[in-house]
């Protein structure tokens, strides 16, 4: 069973072939990949997702809720205060990767009662958005109102029309950055999961705490992870006559 970094290591030298051993698949080096590795997947995962619109068991540990118990709503400023369809402006989050479905809930007087009901809000591109808001008496089913909001990226800023004061907001987050940290132990790199220390100073002081970041990702994909940190490695490793010395494997 592979289940942290230090394993993950160990198989890439023995998948990668022992010619790769000496020092070519250095812990900086596997830093890089696991680095290019961790957001190469995600976008795979995302890909797979706008094709299909399913999230699957991989991709869930990266999805985050503004406005469910873990997490606050995503709260809004009035452009102009007392005019809501001058719209609102909030913040896009700074963890944010893929944004993918907001909604609000709606209050409504139903016999002399009081009922919820979420409604969904439209992403829409800058066009679309220019197209919406445009005035025509013409068409005015054009220019959205509260029944029907819609949300538009400006700078670092998420705008909706008409304004509405929170929101919730479901997106995928940013994977956590691995990282590799290590002592070095009779010549060989040996892992260090977090929460540990440096044993000695081969690379920081003795008792300084571990750096080391695992993957996010569940041990499903670990055997994916391995084999693209391998093509990262193999693409990059050139013996001294620029030959390449490891085949990248077809993914």
């Amino acid at each position: 069973m592979i289940t942290n970094l230090g394993q993950i290591y160990e198989e890439l030298l023995f998948r990668a072939g022992k010619d790769l051993r000496g020092g070519y698949v250095t812990p900086e080096t596997f830093n890089k990949g696991i680095k290019t590795v961790n957001q190469r997947y995600l976008n795979r995962l995302v890909d797979l997702f706008e094709k299909n619109r399913e999230i699957t068991s991989d991709l869930q540990t990266f999805i985050k809720t503004l406005g469910s118990p873990q997490f606050p709503a995503m709260n809004f400023t009035p452009v102009f205060a007392g005019d809501p369809k001058k719209g609102g402006y909030a913040d896009i989050p700074e963890d944010i990767w893929y944004q993918a479905s907001s909604s609000y809930l709606e209050l409504l007087n139903v016999n002399c009662g009081l009922e919820t009901n979420y409604r969904s809000i439209e992403f829409v591109s800058q066009h679309q958005f220019d197209a919406r808001m445009r005035s025509s008496l013409i068409s005015p089913v054009d220019n959205p109102e509260e029944n029907d909001p819609i949300l538009v990226t400006r700078n670092d800023k998420y705008f909706i029309y008409p304004y509405l004061p929170r929101i919730t907001f479901t997106y995928i987050r940013n994977p956590d950055i691995p990282y590799f940290d290590y002592d070095i132990v009779n010549g060989v790199a040996v892992y260090l999961p977090p929460g540990s220390v440096h044993a000695n100073n081969s690379v920081e002081p003795a008792g300084t705490e571990s750096l080391s970041v695992e993957f996010e990702y569940p041990e499903s994909c670990v055997d994916h992870l391995i084999d693209m940190i391998k093509t990262y490695v193999g693409i990059g490793n050139e013996n001294q006559w620029n030959i390449q010395t490891q085949m990248p494997s077809k993914v």
